[in-house]
């Protein structure tokens, strides 16, 4: 998880602390008592929600950092910009190491110009860990939106990208 993303967890836990405190110090706990396990519930219910969803978001907004578009003998991702390979160079070596190299910031590069460029295929990568030790995801055609095409390791990426 990101650091914003435990700071929040760390007031969460923190407001939860006091609020607790504060129900004993104004001594509501005298008042109903079946009311203060409700409470708890609740308040520690929201926590974990909170942090839930904090959590399924910033997964799905990596997975969308991760994606690349292809085109011949280039690749476009949103945090890193345009990479343009060498003739006879490995697409899917320089889409890892573009990979390796994302910082997941909230900065997005520019869009190449789209009269020039003509994307083939996207890869959506859902899990890439240990530079490309573990790398999953899907590779659509352009042409076949419909037709996602998926992989589990490099070597299949290769043989899906590197034709």
């Amino acid at each position: 998880m990101r650091k914003s993303n435990w700071i929040i967890l760390a007031v969460l836990a923190a407001a939860s602390t006091f609020f607790l405190w504060l129900w004993y110090y104004l001594n509501f706990n005298l008042v109903d008592n079946p009311v203060d396990l409700a409470f708890t519930v609740v308040w520690w219910a929201v926590i974990v929600a909170a942090c839930v969803g904090i959590h399924l978001a910033e997964k799905k907004r990596r997975e969308r950092i991760r994606t690349a578009f292809l085109a011949p003998g280039m690749i476009y991702n949103g945090e890193a910009g345009v990479v343009r390979l060498e003739p006879g160079a490995s697409m899917t070596d320089a889409l890892q190491e573009m990979l390796s190299h994302l910082e997941y910031g909230f900065d997005m590069a520019a869009v190449p110009d789209k009269s020039r460029v003509r994307f083939v295929q996207i890869v959506r990568t859902s899990k890439f860990s240990g530079n490309g030790d573990m790398w999953e995801g899907e590779v659509v055609r352009v042409a076949r939106p419909d037709d996602p095409r998926p992989f589990s390791n490099r070597d299949q990426l290769r043989a899906l990208i590197d034709r």
